[in-house]
């Protein structure tokens, strides 16, 4: 029963895949996909935290506002998912 709760804990961190964001000033940040309650958008999470890069935890801070502006916007969430259909 330990291992398997041992393994619970371990397999949601494999699955954390790595980004890399260079900002404008040509800084390259590479930081772990967030996990978010609602449609994910590279571009917008990346605008957020461009945002909170003078933070210590500016991955926390960029997490924190897309829940916020994005998550808790229904409209703001499908403009994304339409924004997304139209690359693909």
């Amino acid at each position: 029963m330990k291992k398997l709760f041992l393994l619970l804990l371990i397999i949601p961190i494999l699955g954390q895949s790595k980004e890399v964001f260079t900002n404008d000033q040509g800084l390259k940040i590479e930081y772990v996909k967030p996990s978010v309650s609602c449609f994910y958008d590279k571009e917008a999470y990346e605008g957020y935290l461009n945002t909170c890069l003078m933070l210590p935890n500016y991955e926390t801070c960029a997490q924190t506002k897309y829940e916020n502006y994005i998550c808790g916007d229904n409209n703001m969430i499908k403009k994304l998912q339409k924004k997304a259909k139209k690359v693909e």
